[in-house]
């Protein structure tokens, strides 16, 4: 009996038997199959009686054997299905160090909903099939037999033959102008319906990485040039009749590249490096060695597009480039591994942005990813199930794909910084990059070229971080000696189990009475025990307050210990540091948050209703820093309430309640003040204006009134952004309004046919806080428009329902999350996962909420076996192991 919790383990990935060299690869486009030749040029590592090829769920035509310097013939061989294996036999067993071809004739069907290998994605209107493929990580198997891991890097050359009405016919590499001497496909001379292209990959590749695709494009095309005159073509490739909806992605294309250059050093060696745009993907962008795909819906910037599709526009588009050298150049060394690939990258392209827009909107904004409530790495922790930055196991390579490799891993790539200085962790990045370009690496490699650089160890570092489960909750108690001039604060840091305590890098600085920063007080200090002191001196009188665990400096849980509330009030005033100033007032507002979950009759504080005040009159506040004060989150700081989800709904609701009758009048002028509607030149032009406008409108559609009907519906109607509609039709859907499902119905026949519109559409639906939001989802989801195939469609309408807080945590909110994991476990198993991610804490959950949860769990586990859909089965099963 197979009692091993996860399918794969580190110790399955163990020395390649083989060495891929080189590949000669054929792929054929058709309607209805796509065929593949391929000549596998590999060197034995070890001696071997059968040579293994991962293949998954395809027909094979024939195989054919060859030594490397004779003729092929063909070869004995079985299909290994419930491994997924081509078992080749050789005409005598191979020795260390022989080289040897496998050539392969296979044929796959691509699927509408398995979005791996190439897969059949939405065609343009008269168009041949359009075909995309994702090859992370096993997809290339599903292509063609291949030595599918990331250790396989190989040189390869690739030719895809297709239909000749096709625009584009896209693989790794550079054409070849042998084959291809004007650049473009060329006709088959016994069949001119079809044509061919060939391209050459002379740097060794992961089979991962690798493309073939063929569609129905515009091209928009530009350049770019490095400082060394060298200039690279770029190419973004987009829906026919979409170039315009282009140009601002590929400025910001153009303006990463250098900024890579700039502050990396990277400078991208292809000859061409093209965007692609894909309707169908389980992922926002994946890179595949010169030729990044990304969802339409980000690629593009449309009417449709809201600003944090724009954000996320210049972070895809920085974080794909990147990729060439994270990633593509130096590459993970197994699965295990991905977390450097991706924390890299995504530090990188945290830098970007914040050198784009406002560093402090930036850091609040991936703070807010930290503690989102259902794929947060704080929330995912607090579940115990998962964690670890390098796995134990995992039963799909899919599951690596959450916030904890991209938003915790991140954080630890910053605290790494935050710990050796920036030259010292500039000093390691560049030893990394060199020592292991075009080739692999693993986690123990990358840290040891910083140990190298800094002359100093990191074990402990690389052990707590990336290796265990948890966070760690540190406290801070300050005191004052006025006769020596000193100020000290005690440190004390808990963790799960009393374990051995995580080094945390802490920034600090004490601030005066004026808001300042007392010189010499600004450091950062490495907490490493479980309790420590830091004594400042030399001081002339008593700081107003310490502003520690600045922007969040550490991944975790913080909170000073007895703490007035005047002073929070005086740091959210006066903190130099904006982050920090939010950070207080956060810390108020989960004071009179605690108070409301223990006391539902409790009144809310005046004190704090004068404070919210004072920042709702604050015109000289940047808009994005503004609308953090006015927004009221759900989510406490002090986590220990973090699952007391209906309680934590009413809350809220408690709180806007008080502000918006308290300050009707007050956000009235200021929501007439802030004027949004004149149209931008550019759409980053008032994106922090709309920011606040649409907490402002939030705010204001509390009061449930014909008058704020008509302000809304009147904002709906004038606004000339996609961020004011859509606030607009949110904030009215939540409403009693008489016309809201006019309006909504008015809206679908607007938006449904743009794929932006469309998902802005659903998550409108599916965002409403009244018990009919189930019937109305059930409605969308009939509608012959919406495909639960498409993972755009299906996020829209139901992960924005997962974290419809209000409603889900009810009991036929908890019946239809079950039902619909169940629903969407055979045909897309990340929508899946990511909503039972909603019973994440079922071992924490009160006990009628988690009696209903465990048995949704139990239905789920019954429903959904291993051999459909292991990631969903084994999630469920680990949460049930914590009833």
């Amino acid at each position: 009996m197979n009692t091993r919790r996860f399918k794969y383990m580190r110790s399955d990935f163990g020395e390649l038997p083989l060495r891929l060299r080189h590949m000669d690869i054929t792929v054929r486009f058709y309607e209805d199959r796509v065929e593949a030749e391929n000549r596998l040029h590999l060197e034995a590592t070890k001696s071997q009686d059968l040579i293994a090829l991962d293949a998954n769920n395809l027909e094979v035509r024939s195989v054919r054997f060859a030594w490397d310097s004779g003729g092929a013939v063909p070869a004995p061989h079985r299909i290994d299905t419930r491994n997924h294996k081509l078992l080749v036999t050789p005409p005598r067993p191979v020795r260390p160090g022989e080289r040897f071809v496998v050539e392969t004739h296979t044929l796959c069907y691509p699927s509408e909903h398995l979005l791996e290998g190439i897969y059949r994605d939405v065609t343009p209107p008269g168009a041949p099939q359009q075909y995309m493929s994702q090859c992370q990580q096993w997809g290339f198997q599903r292509i063609m037999p291949v030595l599918d891991d990331c250790r396989a890097k190989c040189t390869m050359t690739t030719t895809l033959e297709g239909d000749a009405r096709y625009t584009h016919l896209i693989s790794n590499g550079n054409i070849s102008r042998t084959h291809n001497p004007d650049g473009v496909p060329v006709s088959l001379e016994d069949d001119p319906g079809r044509k061919r292209i060939t391209y050459h990959n002379p740097v060794p590749m992961a089979p991962y990485l690798f493309i073939a695709c063929a569609g129905t494009w515009d091209e928009l095309s530009d350049s770019v040039t490095y400082p060394s005159g060298r200039t690279v073509r770029l190419e973004y490739l987009v829906p026919p009749g979409k170039t315009d909806q282009a140009r601002i992605p590929m400025e910001i294309l153009k303006h990463s590249i250098l900024w890579i250059y700039e502050t990396q050093g990277y400078e991208y060696p292809g000859e061409t490096y093209r965007t692609i745009c894909m309707t169908k993907s389980n992922f926002g962008g994946m890179e595949n060695v010169g030729n990044t795909t990304i969802v339409t819906d980000a690629a593009l910037v449309t009417e449709h597009s809201l600003d944090s599709h724009l954000l996320y526009a210049h972070a895809v588009i920085v974080h794909e480039f990147e990729h060439n050298q994270c990633g593509s150049e130096t590459t993970m060394e197994t699965p295990f591994d991905m977390w450097l690939n991706e924390a890299y990258t995504v530090d990188v392209e945290r830098r970007y942005m914040a050198s784009v827009f406002d560093p402090t909107f930036m850091r609040l904004q991936q703070v807010d990813s930290i503690r989102n409530p259902l794929l947060g790495p704080l929330a995912i922790e607090d579940g115990g199930h998962a964690g670890r930055i390098v796995r134990e196991g995992f039963n799909d390579p899919d599951e690596l794909v959450d916030g904890v490799t991209y938003v915790k891993a991140a954080e630890v790539i910053r605290m790494l910084r935050l710990l050796l200085g920036e030259d010292a962790f500039e000093r390691g990045k560049n030893l990394y990059f060199r020592r292991y370009r075009n080739a692999n690496a693993n986690t123990d490699q990358f840290f040891q070229c910083f140990e190298e650089t800094s002359g100093r160890s990191l074990e402990t570092f690389k052990r707590k971080w990336l290796h265990t489960i948890g966070y760690p909750t540190v406290t801070a108690r300050c005191s004052y000696d006025e006769a020596a001039g000193a100020f000290t604060i005690f440190f004390r840091q808990e963790n799960a189990g009393g374990s051995e305590p995580f080094p945390v890098p802490i920034e600090l600085a004490l601030v005066d009475r004026f808001g300042r920063d007392i010189p010499g007080t600004c450091r950062t200090f490495l907490l490493e025990e479980t309790e420590a002191r830091l004594r400042l001196e030399g001081l002339h009188e008593a700081p107003a307050f310490a502003s520690l665990n600045r922007d969040m400096s550490f991944y975790g849980t913080f909170r000073v210990q007895d703490v007035s509330p005047d002073t929070l009030a005086l740091q959210a005033t006066r903190d130099p540091n904006a982050f920090n100033r939010v950070e207080a007032f956060r810390q108020l507002t989960d004071r009179q948050r605690l108070r409301l979950l223990q006391d539902p009759e409790a009144q809310v504080d005046t004190k704090w209703l004068d404070l919210y005040g004072s920042f709702l009159r604050d015109d000289t506040l940047p808009p994005a820093l503004r609308a953090y004060f006015l927004r009221i989150d759900e989510q406490p700081l002090d986590r220990r309430f973090a699952t007391w989800f209906p309680e934590l709904a009413a809350a809220r609701d408690r709180l806007m309640t008080a502000v918006n009758s308290r300050y009707q009048e007050e956000l009235l002028r200021l929501f007439d003040k802030i004027d949004t509607y004149r149209t931008p030149e550019h759409p980053r032009d008032g994106l922090e204006d709309r920011l606040l406008k649409a907490t402002v409108t939030e705010l204001l559609a509390v009061a449930d009134t014909p008058e704020i009907h008509r302000l809304l519906y009147e904002h709906f109607q004038r606004a000339t952004t996609a961020n004011d509609r859509v606030s607009a039709l949110a904030a009215l859907n939540r409403t009693s309004w008489p016309e809201r499902r006019r309006l909504l119905e008015e809206t679908y026949g607007a938006w449904h046919s743009d794929v932006s519109g469309y998902a802005n559409y659903l998550k409108v639906v599916a965002s409403r806080t009244r018990p009919d939001v189930f019937k109305e989802i059930a409605l969308e989801k009939a509608r012959p428009t919406f495909d639960i195939t498409h993972p755009t469609q299906s996020r829209a309408l139901f992960v924005t329902l997962a974290l419809n807080t209000k409603m889900v945590w009810t009991a036929e909110g908890i019946r239809w999350i079950r039902d619909r994991v169940i629903e969407l476990a055979p045909v897309n198993a990340t929508v899946a996962s990511r909503l039972l991610n909603t019973f994440q804490h079922v071992g924490s959950l009160k006990e009628e909420l988690k009696g209903l949860v465990a048995e949704a769990l139990r239905e789920i586990r019954a429903q959904v076996s291993e051999e459909v859909c292991p990631t969903v089965a084994g999630q469920a099963a680990a949460y049930l192991e914590g009833v």
